[in-house]
């Protein structure tokens, strides 16, 4: 990926991150069902890591491979926590819980909305160059 491709690819994942943040919000607020904040809950954080490893010219094909990345190449080197890592984990199987209904959903999204907004402004975090 050329540098300015690679930027404008950042740039649109943070974006991504942060409108499915919002729409997290809105889904809350309207008392939509858990499953629909939390499948937007996983796209915030998903988008905001994306951005990370673009932003470190890996380009992942799946869905696994933003997850694997994440802990080999910024969780290992400690630019995020084993915390991180496990709440993306965690949120990546109860996205797949909430869309494919295989387990009843009992979480406490208020919690995981506060955790997932921390994780995004930290992946933003690590996308801007020190100066």
């Amino acid at each position: 990926m050329v540098d300015d491709d690679r930027d404008a690819a950042v740039d649109r994942e943070i974006q991504q991150a942060q409108q499915a943040l919002d729409d997290a919000a809105k889904a809350q607020d309207a008392e939509l069902s858990d499953a629909a904040v939390i499948n937007r809950l996983y796209y915030a954080a998903f988008h905001s890591v994306q951005a990370v490893l673009y932003a470190r010219e890996f380009d992942p094909s799946s869905h696994g491979g933003v997850l694997s990345l994440f802990g080999s190449e910024v969780i290992a080197v400690g630019d995020a926590s084993r915390d991180d890592g496990r709440f993306f984990s965690q949120l990546s199987e109860l996205r797949q819980q909430a869309d494919y209904g295989y387990d009843e959903l009992d979480e406490n999204v208020g919690a995981l909305y506060s955790r997932t907004q921390k994780l995004v402004t930290k992946m933003e975090s690590l996308c801007t160059p020190a100066e």
